[in-house]
Order: C-alpha cells, then sequence, then structure tokens
C-alpha cells in the first residue's frame, strides 16, 4: 500500500512540475519573395464570436516559391499585447520581405 501511495504522489509530482514549464515569446522568421504579393483580397468579415476578439487580417503568405492567400481570423486577446499584422516592404534587388504577423508586448 505505501508503495503505490508513494509512487502516486511522485507521478503527480512529476507531472506538476512539467505543467511549470514557460516557453519563451517566438521571434518573427525573416520570410523574402523575390516579387511582390498581389493586392490584398476583401474579407468578408465573419461576426465576432466574443466581444473582446480582435480580428486578424488574412495576408499573403510566401510559400513554395508563390504567394499563397492566409484567411483572416478572429483571435482571443493575450494580455498586455497587441496584434502586429502583416505586412510586406520592399527590399535591395526586387525582393520584398514580409514583416509582422505576431503578438507584440505592450
Amino acid at each position: 500500500m505505501t508503495k503505490a501511495v508513494l509512487t502516486a504522489a511522485l507521478v503527480a509530482a512529476t507531472l506538476s512540475l512539467s505543467a511549470c514549464v514557460v516557453v519563451p515569446p517566438q521571434r518573427p522568421v525573416a520570410v523574402w519573395a523575390p516579387m511582390a504579393p498581389p493586392p490584398p483580397r476583401v474579407e468578408v468579415i465573419p461576426p465576432q464570436p466574443y466581444p473582446e476578439y480582435v480580428w486578424i487580417t488574412g495576408h499573403w503568405a510566401w510559400e513554395n516559391d508563390r504567394h499563397r492567400w492566409v484567411e483572416g481570423r478572429w483571435a482571443a486577446p493575450r494580455p498586455h499585447e497587441h496584434w502586429e499584422p502583416h505586412r510586406w516592404e520592399p527590399g535591395e534587388g526586387g525582393r520584398w520581405q514580409l514583416h509582422g504577423g505576431y503578438w507584440r508586448h505592450d
């Protein structure tokens, strides 16, 4: 009986410690494309699911050597953060860089 209780306590302690892992915020990854993205698509924004939700506008991503549209979506807000939207900016040599698309700490 004592061995079973000790084993259960050890398992519970291990599981509770594994829940304490803190993941640092991820830094945006630099994305470059050899050409400008197409104009943004017109999106029909669905009803807001909850009053505090934030609309994340759709954007053009660069995948497999082509632009691909990523539809907008509603997202739950994060405490003390605001959404930094995606944006493409021209760079050197006619290339374009994708910026943004992450939660920024206020």
